[in-house]
């Protein structure tokens, strides 16, 4: 049985498609703002490099030093920040900056944990409006008027 109405998150947001971006050469090197992000962050943190590393390494179970997070902010392209450990590094420094900076070439945004609960209300009334068309519809057809 076929789903007629798909879930699209472009209904409630009116944005466009994520591959509608225009590619261009070097349009997605994102290394220096990355970095910069991550120093930014480490900044920020209460903790020390090395108290952030080994709270990275805790939590991955692989091994992480202040050392490796001073090359991966460098400018020095030769070292980069593996993917898997971002959620981690996230978790440590209390931000969710870095995801930001390498969604937003796809026109996209990370949603706060305080924002969440309003998406998923308007998603809620966007069904609720939904399912109301359809009965009236339904109702419609089965001749019953309120």
């Amino acid at each position: 049985m076929s789903n007629k109405h798909k879930y699209s998150p472009t209904v409630l947001s009116k944005q466009g498609s994520l591959f509608d971006t225009a590619i261009t050469e070097g349009s997605l090197d994102l290394s220096m703002g990355f970095r910069d992000v991550l120093s930014r962050a480490l900044s920020a943190c209460k903790d020390s490099r090395y108290q952030v590393a080994a709270k990275i390494s805790e939590l991955t179970k692989r091994n992480m030093s202040k050392d490796m997070l001073d090359k991966y902010t460098s400018s020095n392209l030769d070292y980069e920040f593996k993917a898997v450990d971002l959620p981690a590094f996230c978790m440590v420094t209390k931000t969710i900056e870095p995801f930001r900076v390498l969604v937003n070439p796809l026109d996209c945004d990370i949603v706060d944990p305080e924002d969440s609960k309003h998406l998923k209300l308007a998603k809620l009334l966007q069904q609720q409006k939904n399912l109301s068309i359809e009965i009236a519809r339904t109702e419609s057809e089965l001749g019953i008027k309120r």
